[in-house]
């Protein structure tokens, strides 16, 4: 009996064969779709790549504000003043003569314009000719050289009774020649005049001048001025303080009708008295 149940029968060794077959074909196939797996992960592995990227772009993101942060500011140390050294001496000499050459220009300029030369400090001479144009100007001239005893000046200006009374004075100065020239320099740049016109018309003029010290003293004189040409000449003397104009008195005015008052010439008189 056992060697029957150890003994197999040819379909059973077929079936078996059959068997290990499809076993070895399954694995076959197995292996197959191993590999064909492998190389498909072979084949997906490329993609995960852009994770990386990914990963490191974020990374550079994450990066990128620590590197734009700011380091922070350190206090500043102030170094001793020896070291400092400023403003230094050469600094301070350069300002120092910078000051010293404003000053000295500055002073030179300020000199130089109130510096005036001598002929400068003169006064322009006025001619007789320009002296005479105007009766007012000829007659106060006439006066502040007759007070300087400059009788031959004066007598350019003068005519008629003033003329003879200039010569008559320039002779009594002539016979006393040092005197008359001690009393000139007396009276340099003392006499002092001043003059006004009065009156004036189409030829003649009358012009009164008020002087102070020199040959003349203190007067007051109306001068009357006649024209020659396009001078003017004092021709005589008038009154030395010349009367007043008087003015008309006005009018009464007539009393107004229905008034009680009478008028000025029926006004009753004070009583003498008693």
């Amino acid at each position: 009996m056992a060697d029957d149940q150890d003994r197999k029968s040819p379909e059973d060794e077929a079936d078996e064969a059959d068997d290990e077959q499809e076993e070895a074909t399954a694995a076959t196939r197995a292996r197959a779709d191993e590999d064909d797996d492998d190389e498909d992960n072979d084949d997906e592995e490329p993609p995960p790549a852009p994770k990386k990227k990914a990963a490191s772009a974020s990374s550079e993101r994450e990066a990128e504000p620590k590197r734009r942060r700011r380091p922070e500011a350190l206090k500043p140390v102030i170094p001793p003043e020896r070291e400092i050294a400023a403003p230094s001496r050469q600094t301070l000499v350069m300002l120092g003569v910078m000051a010293g050459a404003t000053l000295l220009m500055w002073g030179s300029a300020r000199f130089a314009c109130n510096a005036h030369p001598a002929q400068t400090r003169k006064p322009r001479e006025v001619t007789t000719a320009e002296l005479s144009r105007d009766p007012k100007g000829a007659a106060l001239e006439l006066q502040q050289r007759w007070n300087s005893y400059d009788f031959k000046g004066a007598l350019e200006l003068a005519k008629g009774g003033i003329a003879d009374e200039l010569q008559k004075a320039q002779g009594d100065c002539e016979k006393d020649s040092a005197g008359c020239e001690s009393k000139k320099k007396s009276v340099d740049g003392q006499v002092l005049a001043t003059a006004a016109l009065l009156s004036r018309g189409p030829g003649s003029a009358k012009v009164r001048v008020v002087s102070r010290g020199g040959a003349g003293g203190n007067q007051t004189v109306v001068y009357t001025l006649e024209q020659e040409g396009a001078a003017w000449k004092v021709s005589g003397r008038g009154a030395e303080e010349p009367a007043p104009v008087k003015s008309a008195e006005p009018a009464p005015l007539p009393a107004p009708s229905g008034s009680a008052a009478p008028p000025p010439s029926a006004a009753p008189k004070p009583s003498a008295g008693p």
